[in-house]
C-alpha cells in the first residue's frame, strides 16, 4: 500500500480517545500514539486500577501527563457521550477517536451454543458502540469547529464470510459499510477503517476454532504492531476518508487501502459487461 507522503495529519499535540484500551491492540496503540506526541484518553470496561497501571506506564519518564483512563461500558450510549466530555475535560480537546473495543464469541450462529444475549452484546460492542461514538464525535467536532479523525477497527471477517463467525462478521461488515457511508462527515470528521486478518492476541490464541490451525499459524498471523502501523497510517493519511485498510500475512504485513463500495461496483460492472459480450457472441 502507498500512503500519502505529503500534508500528513500530524499527531503531535493531538488528543486521541482509544476504546478497548486494556486489550493487546489497545495497550500497544496507546503507547504508539504517545510515542508520536499525542495525548491519550483511554477507555475500557476493565477496572480503574488496571487503567491506572497502564497510565502509569505511559506517563513514566515523559515529563508530563500524556494518558488518562476512564472505565466505560460501551453498550450504554450515555457513557459514550460522557466519554468524549470527560476526554475534553482531561486534555482540553479531542481530535482522534479509535473505535478499537471488540467482542468475539467461540460459538457459531448455527453450530449451537450461541445465545440471543451474546449476539446482542456482539452487535452492541462491535457495531452500535462505534456508530454512536461517531455520531457523538461528529457533533463534537462541528460544535468546536475542529476537524477530527475516527478509525474503526473492522476485520477481514467483515470482508470475507466465515463459517462459525456469522454474527461477528456481520457486525464488522456493517462497520465497513458504515465507514464508507460516513464520507459524508467530511470535512468535520474523516472516518476510515482497519480490517486485519488474525492478530496475535489472547482473543485469537484462545479461540478453539483457530488453535493448531496450520493455515493461520504462522503464515497469516499478524503482529499487534502491524495493526498499529496501519492504524497510525490511516490517521495520518488525508486520503483515507471512507476507506478500509485490509491487512493480511505475517511476512510483510501487506496493506491495501481501498474503497469497498467502489471496488465492488467496478468488479460487478466488469463482470456484467463481460457476460453481456459473451452471450452476444453466442447469438443471444
Amino acid at each position: 500500500m502507498w500512503f500519502c507522503k505529503e500534508a500528513q495529519y500530524e499527531l503531535a499535540g493531538r488528543v486521541a480517545v482509544v476504546t478497548g484500551a486494556l486489550g493487546a491492540i489497545g495497550r500497544r496503540l496507546a503507547a504508539r500514539l504517545a510515542e508520536s506526541g499525542a495525548l491519550v484518553a483511554l477507555a475500557d470496561i476493565g477496572s480503574e486500577s488496571d487503567g491506572a497501571a497502564l497510565c502509569a506506564e505511559l506517563n513514566s519518564g515523559r515529563g508530563q501527563r500524556v494518558a488518562a483512563y476512564r472505565r466505560a461500558d460501551l453498550r450504554d450510549a450515555a457513557q459514550i457521550a460522557e466519554l468524549l466530555a470527560w476526554a475534553d475535560g482531561e486534555f482540553g480537546r479531542v481530535d482522534v477517536v479509535v473505535n478499537n473495543a471488540g467482542l468475539a464469541s467461540p460459538h457459531g450462529l448455527y453450530s449451537g451454543g450461541e445465545t440471543a444475549d451474546r449476539m446482542a452484546a456482539l452487535l452492541q460492542v462491535n457495531l452500535l458502540a462505534p456508530m454512536e461514538m461517531m455520531r457523538a464525535f461528529a457533533e463534537y467536532a462541528r460544535a468546536h469547529g475542529r476537524p477530527g479523525v475516527a478509525v474503526n477497527m473492522a476485520s477481514m471477517g467483515g470482508l470475507v464470510p466465515n463459517e462459525g463467525g456469522e454474527v461477528y462478521g456481520a457486525a464488522k461488515a456493517a462497520l465497513v459499510h458504515l465507514t464508507r457511508a460516513s464520507r459524508s462527515l467530511m470535512p468535520a470528521v474523516r472516518v476510515c477503517a482497519v480490517a486485519p486478518y488474525y492478530v496475535d492476541t489472547p482473543m485469537v490464541r484462545n479461540n478453539p476454532k483457530l488453535q493448531n490451525n496450520p493455515t493461520v499459524y504462522p503464515a497469516l498471523m499478524l503482529s499487534v504492531d502491524a495493526v498499529c502501523d496501519a492504524t497510525l497510517a490511516c490517521i495520518r493519511d488525508p486520503r483515507s476518508a471512507g476507506r478500509t485498510v485490509a491487512l493480511i500475512g505475517s511476512a510483510s504485513a501487506r496493506m491495501w487501502m481501498y474503497d469497498v463500495v467502489g471496488v465492488h461496483i467496478k468488479l460487478l460492472g466488469a463482470w456484467s459487461l463481460a457476460a453481456a459480450a459473451f452471450w452476444r457472441l453466442l447469438g443471444y
